[in-house]
């Protein structure tokens, strides 16, 4: 009889559809709200990374027109304008290097370099070895000004990607003139 009425009992909870829509969305709910903020999160990454680089473009675009000698002055208020154009929120970087090709020696070498930020630091001629890969083939003589910027992206919402490093690496010929001058 105790038997019975347990199955019975066993049987009425397994059959009562009331109130799982609720457990259900108790269920999902956290992890629906997770899915839109993490979407949006990365969507805002994506898009600061993006701005950063058409920044770049924009400055080694600027550079290559450049007919006079660029001075000290010039080169921080190119990382300001850098930091305009990203919509940079922490301190960027920002480095600016005339890199010619060596044909006797088979080398990359540093016509100048100047870096405004605290993590790029201008670039020797012992760099170059290390950023060889990077640099495109050259005929003889050949110019090219390398923009690099480093600036970080601080989600707004923890959603697992922690801060992001974005740089850039960006290089262009002169376009007006044989080499981008720099007047110390």
């Amino acid at each position: 009889m105790l038997k019975n009425k347990l199955l019975t009992a066993l049987k009425t909870f397994r059959d009562d559809t009331k109130g799982v829509i609720s457990v259900e969305m108790v269920m999902i709910m956290p992890l629906l709200l997770w899915s839109f903020a993490a979407v949006a999160t990365f969507f805002d990454a994506y898009r600061t990374r993006s701005m950063a680089e058409k920044a770049a473009f924009t400055i080694s675009d600027m550079l290559s027109r450049e007919t006079n000698a660029v001075t000290a002055q010039y080169i921080t208020n190119t990382r300001t304008l850098f930091d305009e154009l990203a919509n940079s929120q922490t301190a960027s970087s920002l480095r600016v290097s005339v890199i010619s090709w060596n044909s006797e020696q088979e080398s990359y070498e540093i016509d100048w370099s100047e870096a405004r930020g605290e993590r790029l630091n201008v670039l020797e001629n012992t760099d170059m070895d290390a950023l060889e890969a990077s640099l495109p083939v050259m005929a003889e003589s050949d110019v090219l000004i390398l923009v690099e910027t480093l600036n970080d992206y601080t989600p707004r919402l923890n959603v697992g990607i922690g801060e992001v490093s974005i740089d850039t690496f960006v290089f262009t010929r002169p376009r007006y003139g044989p080499q981008l001058a720099f007047e110390s």
